[in-house]
């Protein structure tokens, strides 16, 4: 039985070798693979961004319409004092 030698890093540093076509179509295949993975994610980022800021407009929109609302329960109740409001009739009944 024949012991087969594995050349050491030495012998074979510098040496040239070549990859077979397979095997350089599977790293091109994953460096594909993987950047339109990355592009991907950097969409899905953008888009949370957008997602964001329109959650900020909505949320200042929304503090806008409570202030403007306590600002009118305050006029009304200046002028009618305080009571209850049937909004569906309008009708306006004055706290006993």
């Amino acid at each position: 039985m024949a012991k087969e030698t594995i050349p050491s890093p030495e012998e074979i540093k510098g040496e040239v070798k070549q990859f077979t076509p397979e095997e350089l179509n599977n790293l091109k295949g994953f460096q594909t693979r993987l950047d339109q993975i990355l592009s991907q994610l950097g969409r899905v980022h953008l888009s949370k961004i957008k997602l964001n800021e329109q959650e900020d407009l909505i949320k200042a929109e929304i503090k806008k319409i409570e202030t403007e609302e306590q600002e009118l329960a305050k006029s009304l109740s200046d002028k009618y004092g305080r009571g209850s409001l049937d909004i569906e009739t309008g009708t306006f009944t004055p706290a006993g």
